[in-house]
């Protein structure tokens, strides 16, 4: 694609804008290599990539691509059999921990087709490996103790060794406070001294290591801790020697699987590259063009997506269909250049796969080549005028004219004589339609107006103007050549009509009749627009009405439903009320006749109480069955939208919906205490069926429904009102740090909370292993890990729970 021609239509800037959505360095690297395609096939499977990014955008939201840094570096030194650093293995642990992430992230309900799903699919997790690196690696620059036996064992006789020196010092600086300098030991050259006034310097047998600046002070190894501070050292040399073994073995294996970390590494970046057209989409209001190779553009509403969204004017345009040519013309700043510009940057990003701004059924061809000569390049330096800089982009063009190519010209023929600039725009649009080009040229000139009215396949359009506010509408039409509109421009601005008329009159008859009959078609075919504009108003209010009233029918219809509902329910507590009353009098007759009475007593308030029950049943029985159930009829989940009042009758909870349901079937519903709980869909209810329960008839009835719940239905509503997503650790021992999150486990999934954060500080990294080795063995977890920079570092682990 001619380079020139990218950066005069800011295709760069669309490039530029696509890069700042990707979260990864491979990713961005993918968004400034993109080029325009050629062949309609990989332009489609391109849009289809990004079509499929917009879906799981809307669908499931952004993938975590959090830990993914460019790992190419790493891998070509691993290749070369070098040993890693610890930073370096750190950085391939963080990815392989990314990548375990976002094959996590695979859908049950996958369909086929969906390209960031089949990417994610493709991903290898090799977890085997990451478990090791997690387990070793504890800093850029630090290995874990249970990185091997060894290194543990080593560091235990390093701590052992560093006690028992230090012990010899407090005795040394108790024994010897009044040679000292300070009541402290410090280390120079990795080994334990003490200060010592220069003055005694013979009353403490060492090894002077250093001097103060002042030389007041000398840095003494007493002779008593030499040869611990020499085991010291001797230990230090096998620990040196052990990690050097360690990271050569991590090494290694990193070598081993180095080509399924690259291809890892490479679909990584396709995925951040692909929701990068994705967000990219979103954020324009872009749809997916209908592409073709027949040289047909069709864009309807299109907005030029480089200016403000309050400033843009949509424009139509089309190419291609019915002429091959289009002559732009108008005053200067009406928009002919923004369309120009629109009509091949919109070429440019369809070709490349990128959704445009523009409405639905909007048509783009996919093009061999695209030539552009936009802008004013005349140089002092070469010696180039602004008709010798266009001439040179317009020999070029028209040497490369031929079928598959799309022609964009501003100001055509400019520069020079009018007559001759006029005569050599129109040879050059000749020669670029001889050769099968399709081309669109903005001019002043009124002879390619007359060109354009008597050629075929070659069609006039203009970009409108309003002579009543001297203001351009930027609103193109197809079909009409424009006005220069300079002496209605003129007048307004204050020209004496003397001057205006004597202009006229220098204007030829012909000139004069051919500009005002343009300017009648100009009138005529706004004031058609005007109507097309109102009587398409009127259809959408006519549309919306029809909707309305359809929505007051249900509306009414629900209405009647719970008035009905409402009689009947009344009707039915009166009956279960009478029943009551019955078996409270069945109650007193039993203490108070006498015993020979009881069973003829008893007798006739059983016939009474199955009078009862007999009109509870025909009561019930024009409920319904559903009716008289507690859950009642379930909602559409397509009608589950963030801010719904519902209720979910079962449970005893009311609020408003704070999230759409999840694969679960989970929804999150924020409670009228300000709670947020976990709700199964299927058992929420249009708040408006069950408001009359907060009547005080109703109160008994609820009091009753919620006294019938199941404790395990109590239990895990108050653990949802009590639990926390996040516990502290800090300052427990193991044991009883082990002890508080196994019951924090156990709430957090009676719960039903899905990521738990756990804080047990850096320290000596004991409490964290232990942590980490309860989680690993627990049943209740699905995946941990340990938090990245911003989430808490090593002093974090975060957790999903199944």
């Amino acid at each position: 694609m001619n380079q020139r021609s990218l950066h005069v239509l800011e295709y760069n800037k669309i490039i530029d804008l696509l890069t700042d959505r990707a979260h990864t360095e491979p990713g961005r690297h993918l968004c400034q290599a993109l080029q325009p395609m050629t062949e309609l096939a990989a332009a489609r499977d391109a849009q289809s990539e990004t079509d499929d990014a917009v879906s799981w955008l809307l669908k499931r939201g952004s993938l975590p691509f959090s830990g993914v840094s460019d790992l190419r570096p790493v891998l070509a030194l691993a290749r070369t059999g070098s040993v890693l650093t610890c930073a370096a293995l750190m950085q391939t642990g963080q990815f392989l921990r990314a990548v375990s992430r976002l094959r996590g992230q695979l859908p049950a309900d996958q369909w086929p087709g969906l390209r960031i799903g089949q990417l994610i699919e493709a991903l290898t997790p090799l977890r085997g490996l990451e478990k090791r690196l997690d387990e070793a690696i504890a800093g850029e620059d630090e290995l874990y103790d249970t990185a091997s036996p060894q290194l543990a064992q080593l560091r235990r006789r390093i701590r052992t060794a560093q006690g028992d020196v230090k012990e010899n010092l407090n005795r040394i600086l108790r024994s010897h406070g009044r040679i000292l300098q300070d009541q402290l030991v410090t280390m120079r050259g990795s080994r334990y001294v003490v200060p010592l006034k220069a003055e005694h310097r013979g009353e403490l047998p060492g090894i002077v290591h250093d001097t103060s600046a002042s030389g007041a002070t000398l840095f003494v190894e007493p002779l008593p801790v030499v040869e611990l501070n020499n085991r010291i050292r001797e230990i230090m040399g096998l620990e040196r020697e052990e990690i050097e073994r360690i990271l050569q073995e991590l090494s290694a294996w990193v070598t081993e699987v180095a080509d399924e970390i690259a291809r890892n590494l490479e679909l990584v970046a396709r995925l951040d590259f692909a929701m990068a057209k994705g967000q990219l989409a979103l954020a324009m209001r872009a749809m997916p063009p209908v592409l073709n190779d027949q040289g047909r553009i069709r864009l309807k509403a299109a907005r030029h997506p480089l200016i403000p969204a309050d400033h843009v004017v949509p424009i139509d345009l089309e190419l291609g269909i019915r002429f091959r040519t289009l002559v732009i013309t108008g005053p200067n700043t009406g928009g002919k250049t923004v369309s120009l510009k629109t009509c091949g940057l919109f070429s440019l990003m369809a070709m490349a796969g990128l959704q445009i701004p523009a409405a639905e059924g909007s048509e783009v061809s996919v093009f061999r080549q695209i030539l552009a000569d936009i802008g004013d390049e005349q140089s002092i330096e070469q010696d180039l005028s602004t008709f010798s800089s266009h001439m040179r982009h317009i020999v070029e063009i028209t040497d490369a004219a031929g079928p598959g190519v799309l022609v964009l010209v501003d100001e055509l023929g400019s520069g020079t004589d009018p007559s001759e600039g006029a005569a050599l725009a129109m040879a050059v649009l000749d020669h670029l339609r001889r050769h099968d080009c399709l081309t669109v040229a903005t001019t002043h000139y009124k002879e390619l107006k007359a060109y354009a009215l008597r050629t075929d396949q070659v069609e006039n359009a203009c970009c409108e103007f309003d002579t009543d506010t001297l203001q351009p509408t930027y609103r193109l039409l197809i079909g009409v050549p424009g006005v220069s509109n300079a002496f209605v421009i003129s007048r307004r601005l204050g020209l004496s009509e003397t001057i205006i008329g004597q202009a006229r009159q220098l204007l030829s008859e012909e000139g004069i009749r051919f500009e005002e009959l343009i300017s009648a078609v100009e009138q005529q075919t706004r004031a058609t627009g005007r109507l097309r504009e109102e009587a398409e108003q009127i259809r959408l209010q006519l549309e919306t009405d029809k909707e309305q009233l359809a929505r007051d029918r249900r509306d009414l219809a629900r209405q009647k439903k719970q008035v009905i509902q409402k009689a009947r329910e009344e009707a039915r507590e009166a009956w279960q009320s009478a029943q009551d009353e019955i078996d409270s009098l069945m109650q007193d007759i039993r203490s108070k006749i006498r015993e020979d009475q009881l069973a003829e007593s008893e007798r006739l308030a059983g016939q009474i109480r199955q009078q009862i029950r007999t009109g509870l049943k025909q009561v019930e029985s024009e409920i319904g069955r559903e009716t008289l159930r507690v859950d009642g009829q379930p909602i559409d989940q397509q009608y589950l939208q963030p801010g719904l009042e519902v209720v979910a009758p079962a449970l005893g909870i009311r609020g408003k919906i704070a999230g759409r349901p999840d694969s679960r079937g989970q929804c999150l519903v924020m409670t009228e205490d300000g709670v947020q709980i976990n709700v199964p869909a299927a058992a929420l209810r249009f708040a408006g069926e069950h408001s009359n329960e907060t009547e005080p008839g109703r109160a008994g009835r609820r009091s009753r429904r919620r006294q019938v719940m199941k404790s395990t239905d109590r239990l895990s509503m108050q653990r949802h009102q009590t639990s926390s997503s996040e516990i502290k650790l800090l300052g427990q021992t193991v044991e009883e740090a082990l002890q508080t999150l196994d019951k924090y486990l156990d709430d957090a999934v009676l719960a039903g909370i899905g990521s738990i954060r756990i804080v047990h500080g850096k320290g000596t990294g004991a409490l964290r292993q232990a942590v980490q080795q309860k989680l690993r063995s627990d049943s209740r977890v699905k995946t941990f890990r340990l938090g990245t920079y911003g989430e808490g570092d090593s002093g974090v682990t975060l957790a999903d729970l199944k």
